[in-house]
């Protein structure tokens, strides 16, 4: 990666805080109109997020401790496969590695962030309310593309959800990946990511809600898990 690349993949990362910012500020005033109470959903269904409060979410969940751990746990194994190999070894290569990943995480939340917001959908995580290790399993797995609206708290299918890793990667390959990467490598790690989702849906719906209450307390947990939980 030659000095270019770094200096636009910082001009991108800029340029999508800036965007999640506005996009946050102007998508999330009006407030819901229904009653979750008589529909049997949760507490949040039916709320429109404040604008404060989305900027949070996505600044916790973009430059955060639980990202910043991610990133440099993903950036450790990236080191020990050689992933991508054209960065060699050594701190620096760790550096672009976790650089990287910073980045493709930023890119992946501006854009369910902004999806969300003109779409006006929940693309948290929720838990089942259902009994049953397959019920639930089968929830997980098909949160992943899976979303609320903001209006009365009903699924619907989630675009931002689908989108957003393979924005992400697309993003990458062409922003700051060896030049050599092109679109069938960024169709492959999208394919990763929506796979990780998932893995971290298993996590939202297996994990004690103690543990991520606790991990809470130290900013250790993802804020892709709805907040009622």
């Amino acid at each position: 990666m030659t000095d270019m690349p770094i200096r636009r993949g910082i001009l991108i990362f800029l340029a999508l805080f800036a965007g999640a910012a506005l996009l946050a500020a102007q998508g999330a005033d009006a407030p819901g109109t229904s009653d979750p109470d008589e529909r049997g959903a949760d507490s949040s269904a039916g709320k429109a997020p404040t604008g404060r409060k989305l900027m949070h979410y996505y600044v916790m969940d973009t430059a955060g401790p639980y990202p910043l751990m991610m990133a440099a746990f993903t950036a450790a194994i990236h080191q020990g496969t050689d992933n991508p190999p054209d960065w060699h070894q050594g701190a620096g290569a760790l550096g672009k590695r976790f650089g990287s990943n910073m980045g493709i995480t930023a890119v992946a939340n501006t854009t369910r962030l902004g999806l969300a917001v003109a779409l006006k959908q929940d693309t948290s995580y929720h838990r089942c309310r259902c009994n049953g290790v397959p019920a639930r399993l089968r929830h997980a797995g098909l949160s992943a593309l899976i979303a609320r609206r903001w209006s009365d708290g009903r699924q619907v299918f989630s675009f931002p959800n689908l989108v957003a890793p393979y924005a992400a990667t697309m993003t990458a390959t062409y922003g700051w990946y060896p030049d050599r990467y092109g679109a069938k490598d960024a169709f492959r790690m999208g394919n990763y990511n929506l796979l990780g989702t998932v893995g971290s849906d298993l996590a939202f719906e297996f994990v004690p809600r103690a543990v991520w209450g606790a991990l809470g307390h130290i900013h250790l947990n993802s804020r892709r898990l709805a907040q009622d939980e």
